[in-house]
C-alpha cells in the first residue's frame, strides 16, 4: 500500500517527493551554508499550523527571538502561532562543563522552565518526547544536527549517539524533519554520516551558471517510497521558498 504523506509546504518539493514526506518517518535537509534548510523546516511547520497540525521547532543553532525575527521577515507569523499553542519553539546552545573527573557535553536551553536543566542527549531526546506528547505535536522539527556530532569523537560512536537520538524521536506518530550544515571543503569530516540514518534526505546546493548562482534542490533518497531525483531549481523570496520542477537548469 502506498504510504502516508506529509505536504513539505512547498508545491513544487511536494511534487518531487510524490506527495510529501513520509509521514511518522525522519527526514534530513542537508546543505551548505545559507543554502535554505531552516526556511525549509518553516514550511513544514506552519503548513502544518493552517491544517490544524501541531508543530515544535527545536533549535540548537539561534536563539528564539533570532527565529521569530526570521521566520517574520519571510511572511509566517509565529507569534500568533505560539499564543494559539499550535507552534512550540525551544532553542539550546552546545556547553563544555567540568564533572569530578573530566567533561562532558550538556544542551542548555533559553527557555525559563529549561533553564537550569542542562540536557544531556539521551535527556533532549526525552525531552522532544515529552514535550510532542504534551502539545499533541505531530510535526517535530530539530534545527542543527552539527552540536549533537560535536558530542562524539570517533566515526562509530558518532553513528551510535545521533541514529539513538532520531531513532527516539521518530517514533512513528511524528513526522521528523532535521537539518545538517554541510562543510564548504571536500572531505569534510561528519559530512556524510547522517545521510545514512534518517529515512530520506533532500539535499539544497547552489550551482555556478553565466556569472550568477542557482539553488538547487534534490531528493537523495526517501527509504522504502516512491520519489524524483532529478534536481530541480528554486529560489528564496519574501514568501520563503518557491521551487520550479518543470524548470530547465542551466548547462
Amino acid at each position: 500500500m502506498p504510504k502516508e504523506r506529509v505536504s513539505s509546504g512547498v508545491t513544487g518539493l511536494d511534487e518531487l517527493l510524490s506527495g510529501g514526506y513520509v509521514k511518522g518517518r525522519s527526514t534530513l535537509l542537508a546543505g551548505g551554508p545559507g543554502t535554505g534548510k531552516s526556511i525549509l523546516t518553516w514550511h513544514f511547520l506552519f503548513d502544518g499550523v493552517k491544517k490544524g497540525e501541531k508543530g515544535i521547532l527545536f533549535s540548537l543553532d539561534q536563539t528564539s527571538d533570532m527565529i521569530l525575527e526570521d521566520m517574520q521577515d519571510f511572511g509566517f507569523d509565529p507569534k500568533g502561532a505560539i499564543n494559539s499553542e499550535d507552534l512550540t519553539i525551544l532553542s539550546g546552545t552546545l556547553k563544555l562543563v567540568p564533572t569530578e573527573t573530566s567533561y562532558e557535553y550538556v544542551i542548555g536551553f533559553d527557555h525559563p522552565l529549561l533553564r537550569e536543566q542542562p540536557f544531556t542527549v539521551p535527556r533532549l531526546a526525552e525531552l522532544v518526547r515529552k514535550k510532542a506528547t504534551e502539545v499533541k505535536a505531530k510535526r517535530i522539527v530539530i534545527d542543527g544536527l552539527g552540536p549533537l556530532l560535536e558530542l562524539a569523537g570517533d566515526h562509530s560512536e558518532i553513528r551510535q549517539l545521533v541514529y539513538g537520538f532520531i531513532r527516539d524521536i521518530a517514533d512513528g506518530q511524528n513526522t521528523v524533519l532535521l537539518t545538517h550544515e554541510l562543510k564548504a571543503h571536500e572531505n569534510a569530516q561528519n559530512d556524510e554520516m547522517p545521510y545514512f540514518i534518517c529515512d530520506g534526505v533532500v539535499k539544497l546546493d547552489t550551482m555556478y551558471s553565466s556569472g550568477d548562482y542557482v539553488r538547487t534542490m534534490r531528493v537523495v533518497k526517501m527509504r522504502g517510497a516512491k520519489h524524483d531525483m532529478r534536481r530541480v531549481m528554486f529560489k528564496i523570496g519574501s514568501e520563503g521558498i518557491v521551487a520550479f520542477p518543470d524548470a530547465r537548469l542551466p548547462d
